[in-house]
């Protein structure tokens, strides 16, 4: 007879957004497939909930009730970008839903996984006296760096945004506070963005552990830095996405795509593949300079857009001719980087569109925007070196100033698709594509990681048993 998985029952509170969810849809089937859990629990919004359902088929999902119809559910659903901080802390109106659904739920759960996002989950596992694991969106290396940097302040001592400084730890690597998105590049932050953040860290600070979609042989100098200098253990079982179901065309709209780029492949034509998240903000001036930029490149593209983005119908429709094709919506993006006519992803390099570039193979021409962005960016370009890097005109008085302008787009899509530079690029992103495989596979760092995880729970016997617990206070003056 089968042993039993060492855990019952796993609760997931992923945060409402795509990006944050799609990672936990993946280790849900993990865990699963592995036997590690013999159920799982996804909770989440009602108009989020289809979402969860079709990542993961069969899964348990538990709507929360929100007491307005009106607002926003979920990222998609929000205006701006801006409003994210707010739209977080709006979530807090769920916290008695959850309480009561996650105290209710049979059989009752050995453990919570939730986003870092939900901070006040702590406090309702905490009654029950639940363990929990915590979820960050981001890379090991943007988690370090932003650790350290709050941590030992090296941005103070320099006189501009472009002034390179060491990092804490790590001597052979440069940075500037340009690098840093807000609040972490004040070396003195406060408001309602740096009080998340700290309400984030405490919440970490008490869980079991965190959860890094990554994986050893690509950030394990950032890994080990972490784990020796803060009282909270990252456990790296990623890339998540190479959990995924095999790529499949799922709608008429991955048919098409992939008519589209099967047609490319059999004229022995590479492409582009474009896309920069569904949070980005992108002006109709930038979109022009991108346009402009594709369509000079002589390089075939497919561009994801977002219909916020345009003010009227004109989606770039057919102005490319059948050398560029504009989609809209939430597409398969593995499958599209998994396609052989995919050479290379003009992206925002938000951590889970780097993790499948890394995983498919595919080089990057990076243009950070937002969050920990520009961190990722500096990782893949100068660190990893799988890519390229495309950078706004620095004088925002002048026609052009603060934009990414074609030129550059344009220059820099054929030097990733046909340059020596690109192909460098190529040739590390296939080396590390096929490390990524081998760490999921049996043996693997990232799958041996997961059970060590698993097992590290289902064994402690208390909530605080071992693992330090980090006031507020003390998260403002020892991290972040």
């Amino acid at each position: 007879m089968a042993a039993s998985p060492p855990l019952r029952h796993v609760a997931m509170f992923p945060f409402m957004a795509k990006g944050h969810a799609m990672p936990l849809l993946h280790l849900a089937r993990l865990l699963l497939g592995r036997r590690l859990a013999s159920a799982v629990t996804f909770f989440t919004t009602p108009r989020n909930a289809p979402f969860i359902r079709a990542g993961l088929t069969g899964a348990a999902v538990i709507e929360l009730p929100f007491p307005s119809e009106d607002a926003p559910q979920c990222t998609d659903e929000l205006p701006s970008s801006t409003h994210l901080v707010d739209f977080v802390s709006a979530m807090t109106v769920l916290g008695p839903a959850f309480a009561d659904a996650l105290a209710a739920v049979e059989p009752r759960p050995d453990l919570l996984i939730h986003d870092g996002f939900i901070v006040w989950a702590k406090d309702i596992a905490d009654e029950l006296g639940m363990p929990r694991i915590v979820t960050l969106g981001i890379g090991s290396f943007s988690s370090y760096v932003c650790g350290a940097v709050m941590t030992h302040k090296p941005q103070a001592l320099v006189s501009s945004p472009t002034e390179p400084f060491p990092v804490h730890g790590l001597p052979d690597l440069r940075i500037t506070i340009a690098d840093l998105g807000p609040p972490f590049d004040d070396p003195e932050p406060a408001g309602p963005h740096w009080d998340f953040v700290c309400e984030s860290c405490s919440s970490m600070y008490s869980s079991r552990g965190i959860i890094a979609n990554s994986f050893s042989e690509l950030e394990s100098v950032y890994i080990d830095m972490w784990n020796r200098e803060f009282d909270i253990k990252m456990w790296p079982i990623g890339p998540l996405c190479l959990a995924a179901s095999e790529p499949a065309v799922q709608t008429k709209d991955d048919r098409d795509i992939s008519d589209w780029l099967d047609s490319r492949l059999a004229m022995n034509r590479p492409v582009l593949y474009v896309a920069f998240g569904s949070q980005a903000e992108l002006s109709r001036a930038q979109l022009e300079e991108i346009a402009v930029g594709l369509d000079h490149s002589g390089v075939d593209f497919l561009w994801v857009v977002r219909s916020k983005w345009f003010d009227t119908k004109d989606r770039f429709n057919n102005r490319f001719g059948n050398r560029g094709k504009v989609v809209e919506g939430f597409i398969n993006q593995l499958g599209v980087l998994g396609h052989k006519s995919i050479k290379g992803f003009f992206t925002h390099c938000g951590w889970n569109s780097v993790l499948e570039s890394i995983a498919m193979g595919v080089p990057i021409l990076a243009f950070p925007m937002a969050a920990e962005q520009k961190l990722n960016a500096k990782f893949v370009v100068d660190v990893i070196r799988m890519g390229l890097r495309v950078w706004p005109k620095e004088d925002a008085d002048k026609e052009g100033g603060g934009l990414v302008v074609s030129g550059d787009v344009q220059v820099l899509a054929r030097e990733l698709i046909f340059g020596e530079e690109g192909r460098r690029a190529a040739a590390r992103a296939s080396e590390l594509s096929v490390s990524s495989r081998k760490t999921m596979e049996v043996g693997g760092s990232s799958f041996e990681n997961l059970a060590k995880m698993v097992q590290e729970v289902s064994e402690s016997e208390t909530h605080a048993n071992g693992f330090p617990y980090q006031t507020m206070s003390n998260c403002r003056e020892t991290f972040w």
